[in-house]
C-alpha cells in the first residue's frame, strides 16, 4: 500500500499493515545468524591478539613480595606466533621491546582510546610515559602487521 492510497489516514490501517509486516517472519533465518556470527569473528582479522602467555612478574609469588617491598618494576611478556612484546612498567613510565626487532610503532591504549605512541628503534625498543590507572593494552604495527596485547591493569 502506498502513502497516497486511501486508508493511510487511519491509524488502524497503518497498525494493521505494520502488524502484518512484522508477523511475516518472527525468527531470524539460520543462514543469516551464521553469516552474522562469521562476520563477527572477522572483526579483528587485522589485529592479532597477543596473549599474556609467558610472564607477568606480579604472578611470580617470590618476586611479587620483593616488588611490593622494594617498589620495583612490573615486567610483562605478551606472545603470539613469532611475535613478542616485552614491557617493564615503573612509576616513571613504560620501557619495552618488540621482537623480532623491526621498524614500527607502538601505542598505549585505554578503553577511551590511544594515550601515547612511540616509534620503535632499530632494536625494537620503545619508551612511553607512565600509564594511566586502569586497564591498558599495547597496539603494535610492524611490517604492515597489526597486533594488540590483552588488557592488563598495570
Amino acid at each position: 500500500m502506498l502513502r497516497d492510497d486511501p486508508g493511510w489516514e487511519s491509524d488502524e490501517v497503518l497498525l494493521r499493515e505494520l502488524r502484518a509486516a512484522l508477523a511475516e517472519e518472527r525468527d531470524v533465518p539460520e543462514h543469516l545468524l551464521q553469516a552474522a556470527r562469521a562476520a563477527y569473528t572477522w572483526r579483528t582479522v587485522d589485529a592479532e591478539l597477543l596473549a599474556l602467555t609467558s610472564y607477568d612478574s606480579i604472578l611470580d609469588a617470590g618476586l611479587a613480595k620483593r616488588a611490593r617491598a622494594a617498589q620495583t618494576a612490573r615486567q610483562l611478556v605478551f606472545d603470539a606466533e613469532g611475535f613478542s612484546v616485552q614491557v617493564e612498567v615503573t612509576e616513571a613510565g613504560v620501557a619495552g621491546q618488540v621482537l623480532p626487532a623491526r621498524p614500527g610503532r607502538v601505542w598505549l591504549l585505554t578503553a577511551t582510546g590511544p594515550v601515547e605512541d612511540a616509534e620503535l628503534d632499530e632494536l625494537g625498543m620503545f619508551l612511553l610515559g607512565p600509564p594511566p590507572a586502569g586497564p591498558v593494552r599495547f597496539r603494535c604495527e610492524v611490517d604492515g602487521r597489526t597486533v594488540m596485547t590483552d588488557w592488563v591493569c598495570v
